[in-house]
Order: structure tokens, then C-alpha cells, then sequence
């Protein structure tokens, strides 16, 4: 056995459980600002060009065995972000390590930091993606718009492609339900549901259920 073998050996992180292991990579991974590179061209950078690449995190270059521990957490996961600069400016970037393969990711976050939808400015990419990744498993949104209260053109348009964004949601066919027993009084639909019958002078009402938990 080697000396740099018998160093990982007696390293005292690969004393830890191999789930706690796992929940200081995903501390580790989690993107910071820095991490995302933006484009105005999505398609040209992501899509269409050669592979998109990113280095390496370094921990995961400091030896074998945490490269095996971590290649999980770096090559199946990715994270998209959406962006306005300006009222006009759009720009999608996506944060990863190492080179961005949509077939095979398995985990995917979808960031929009926006108070308004802009849903023709990044809907169609998105599903673009999606249909790039035949593997996905778990799909994480962090988003909180503004609900749209009218029942005007404005209104119908913005619910037309709500149901558009859950229709490309629920077209993948290994997302993973099992968050549903965790919580009660919720439906999870497999299937587009109309929108309930709203009166003239009742505003349109949205709810959300967010999960969060503590992380090492």
C-alpha cells in the first residue's frame, strides 16, 4: 500500500459516515454568484456549441478517493439561472463543475430571481433543456413571483403559460414524487388541472409549499 494511499486511509473525513460524507459535498457545491456565467445567447453557448465546461472543485482534485465520492454531486447536477439586466436585457447562465452534459444529469435547480414571470424570455430554453435530459430524477425550483391578480388579456396570457410550464414539467417521466407522503392536505397533479371558477371580484389566490432544511 502506498504512503498516499494509507494517507487516505487514516484521513479522518473518510471516518465519517458515508451520508454525512455526502452532506458536507453538497455544502461544499452549493453555487455562489460567481459561479454562474451568463449569457444573452443561451442557445449559441449551451446548446449548440461545443460542451460547456467549468473546473474541476478543487477538494474534489485532492485525492481518488474523494474524486469517486464526489464525481455524483459534480458530474449528474447542474443549476440554470435566470436573469433580467435592465427591462429587456434576459440572460440565462448555468453554474456547474466540470464539462455540462444534459444527458446525464440527473439533478437540476431552476433559479429565476425575478418578481415578474417574463415567460417569453426563457420558457423555451428552458424546455429545450429539459428535453436534453432524459435522466432526470429530481428537479428543484426556487422561485417566488408575484402573483398575477387580473383576470384581463394580461392574466390569460400569464396562465396559458403556467400551463405550458407544468405541461414541460410533468412530460418527465422519471421526476421523483417521493416528497409527497412528507407532507399532508397536498396533491401533487400528474395530469394539467384546470384552474378553479373564480367570481367577478375575487382575486386570483396562489399557495406554495417550500421545504427547508438545516444543512452540515
Amino acid at each position: 500500500m502506498s504512503s498516499d494511499t494509507q494517507w487516505q486511509q487514516t484521513s479522518r473525513l473518510f471516518s465519517l459516515p458515508h451520508e454525512v460524507r455526502d452532506r458536507i459535498y453538497s455544502f461544499y457545491l452549493c453555487p455562489g454568484h460567481d459561479d454562474f456565467e451568463d449569457a444573452l445567447r443561451p442557445h449559441q453557448k449551451f446548446l449548440e456549441n461545443e460542451a460547456y465546461s467549468r473546473p474541476l472543485p478543487a477538494l474534489m482534485r485532492t485525492c481518488k478517493r474523494v474524486y469517486q465520492d464526489m464525481a455524483p454531486h459534480v458530474h449528474d447536477q447542474a443549476t440554470m439561472r435566470v436573469e433580467m439586466h435592465g427591462p429587456l436585457e434576459r440572460r440565462i447562465g448555468f453554474a456547474v463543475h466540470g464539462t455540462l452534459r444534459f444527458e446525464r444529469l440527473r439533478k437540476l435547480c431552476l433559479l429565476v430571481p425575478l418578481e415578474h414571470p417574463n415567460w417569453n424570455r426563457w420558457l423555451y430554453f428552458f424546455s429545450e433543456v429539459l428535453s436534453r435530459c432524459p435522466n432526470l430524477g429530481t428537479l428543484v425550483i426556487d422561485w417566488s413571483p408575484r402573483p398575477v391578480t387580473s383576470l384581463d388579456w394580461a392574466g390569460r396570457v400569464n396562465q396559458k403559460k403556467e400551463d405550458e410550464f407544468l405541461r414541460t414539467i410533468l412530460g418527465l417521466e422519471k421526476l421523483h414524487t417521493d416528497v409527497v407522503p412528507f407532507y399532508k392536505n397536498v396533491e401533487v397533479p400528474t395530469v394539467t388541472v384546470p384552474w378553479p371558477a373564480m367570481k367577478p371580484d375575487q382575486l386570483v389566490r396562489r399557495a406554495s409549499v417550500n421545504r427547508s432544511q438545516s444543512q452540515v
